[in-house]
């Protein structure tokens, strides 16, 4: 009687060794599923990742934009409370950008393989933006790509250290709730990547400083407008990215200049550092690349129309208010081991001594 095709097949992969399926699948002329160890998806440390990179020129690109990370990261562990340290930085095989992740329980921050190549792409449109000589780097070798990573990690990291898991598990997943987490992700990372050059800059005024960081976190941030398919008051999830970098913008301006991690007051100059960030932000949109064909149709900027609209707060209220009622929380847990503090009667224990509204 004559096999079939599909019995064939069926008896391979059911009784073949390796070496049979292979010689099968030439045999036959037929598609074999087997796994394919370069296009797997892998968490691994970031020495593995490299010393398993086949191209030089890109290990070694991928090598300095990460070069970066360990004196930043070792400068928030000194300047912010990490009780229970910082978080590993892994890189995930094959991954896109945005699935850059913090894997809260195993204490481990996932930046996606694609986010590096990325950050190539942000270093591109920034050159593109302001001419090669006046992409920013008066900090030695840091870069726009170094600074894409740098804020990834960092807001990653400040979800692990402010315990924003455990306030969710308290206030619930709504989105006003995940808004103010993120709000406060980002307000943590700008002001931690303010101090790191603040590290470097004794002497350099403080408005420098803070144009400086504003431009190398504007273009980390802004190439994600292109991407987003949301209306301005935000996904379930996250913020506006035009919201984030106004939020961006008001932190660095109110960032005082003592050294100090991130203390509640301001810098006696911040209205006046607001209004040139103001400019500064409004000059960065004018250059930013066109995304039409059309070099020469005006292209509106949505950042500065986001912050038209939003100028009675109409897309960023709710998100401030629930951030105003959980910062204390917040603040407390920050303060206490991750195993003091992770089930539901501690939980609801701090909530009600602090008298925080659920």
């Amino acid at each position: 009687m004559r096999t079939s095709l599909s019995q064939k097949m069926l008896y391979c992969l059911s009784n073949a060794t390796l070496l049979e399926l292979l010689l099968a699948r030439q045999y036959y002329g037929v598609f074999m599923w087997m796994p394919d160890p370069d296009n797997e998806r892998r968490s691994m440390p970031i020495s593995d990742f490299l010393d398993r990179m086949k191209d030089d020129d890109n290990r070694e690109q991928y090598q300095h934009i990460i070069s970066a990370l360990p004196p930043f990261l070792n400068e928030i562990k000194t300047n912010w409370l990490a009780i229970d340290g910082i978080p590993e930085i892994r890189i995930i095989t094959n991954a896109s950008a945005n699935e850059t992740e913090l894997r809260d329980i195993v204490n481990t921050v996932c930046l996606a393989e694609g986010l590096l190549e990325r950050s190539l792409g942000v270093q591109s449109i920034a050159e593109k933006s302001l001419g090669t000589y006046n992409v920013p780097r008066p900090l030695g070798p840091l870069s726009v790509a170094k600074a894409c990573i740098m804020w990834s990690c960092a807001h990653e990291i400040f979800h692990y250290l402010r315990r924003h898991a455990l306030i969710e598990k308290h206030f619930g997943s709504t989105p006003e709730t995940k808004h103010a987490l993120e709000f406060d992700a980002d307000l943590c990372a700008a002001a931690a990547f303010y101090r790191y050059l603040q590290r470097f800059s004794t002497k350099v005024p403080s408005i420098h400083l803070k144009k400086t960081a504003f431009r190398l976190l504007y273009f980390s941030l802004r190439i994600n407008l292109a991407e987003e398919n949301i209306k301005w008051a935000g996904s379930a999830t996250h913020p506006h990215t035009a919201a984030r970098l106004m939020d961006i913008l008001s932190k660095l301006a109110m960032m005082h200049n003592t050294g100090v991690a991130d203390q509640n007051f301001e810098d006696p100059f911040s209205h006046l550092h607001l209004a040139k960030l103001t400019r500064l932000l409004i000059d960065l949109e004018s250059h930013y690349p066109k995304e039409t064909e059309n070099k020469t149709a005006p292209r509106a900027s949505e950042v500065i129309a986001f912050a038209k609209n939003n100028s009675n707060l109409e897309y960023t209220r709710a998100r401030n208010s629930r951030w105003d009622e959980i910062q204390l929380l917040i603040n407390q847990f920050s303060m206490m081991p991750r195993e003091a503090i992770d089930n539901e009667a501690s939980i609801a224990f701090l909530g009600d001594v602090i008298s925080v509204p659920r």
